[in-house]
């Protein structure tokens, strides 16, 4: 049995995937945003939609794996997880989720408010969020390849 359902599963890709969409077509908002700011006119592209959704498609899935996380609870750390290693996990976890949401909520704050100081922050939480996932993939692949308990099992569609 998976202590992740599908569901979770699922959603914990399609926000990676969407991620990582966010940061291989950031040229586009970026250059509307200076454009913005300029008050120059901003040209729609679709590489900028595909931004702006892109994000609200984030904040809305990671706001789902949240409420299926305080209904089903959070599954425990893979056994023989020590206490420290358990509290890391669980602080990286809170810092993930936590980004993630703001970075959405400034992006949307700037996008739609055109309040400035939103994306500033916005652009901000960038590198933020590239060292919170280099961190999640390294503990992974720590666990796989050194500890060798399993746990990047817990996140696969295959049993």
């Amino acid at each position: 049995m998976r202590p992740y359902s599908r569901t979770q599963i699922l959603l914990h890709w399609a926000v990676a995937l969407l991620i990582a969409a966010q940061f291989v077509f950031h040229e586009s908002i970026a250059d509307a945003w200076r454009a913005f700011r300029r008050g120059q006119e901003v040209v729609f592209d679709p590489l900028v939609a595909g931004h702006v959704f892109g994000g609200i498609a984030v904040l809305l899935l990671v706001v789902w794996r949240l409420v299926i996380r305080a209904r089903a609870g959070a599954v425990p750390p893979v056994a023989g997880t020590s206490p420290r290693m358990a509290l890391i996990a669980h602080l990286g976890h809170i810092a993930l989720y936590g980004v993630m949401i703001l970075a959405a909520l400034s992006g949307l704050a700037a996008w739609f408010g055109e309040v400035e100081l939103a994306g500033e922050l916005h652009e901000t939480l960038k590198p933020v969020i590239l060292i919170l996932v280099a961190g999640h993939i390294a503990a992974s692949l720590y666990h796989q390849f050194y500890l060798k308990d399993g746990l990047m099992r817990r996140m696969s569609l295959r049993k």
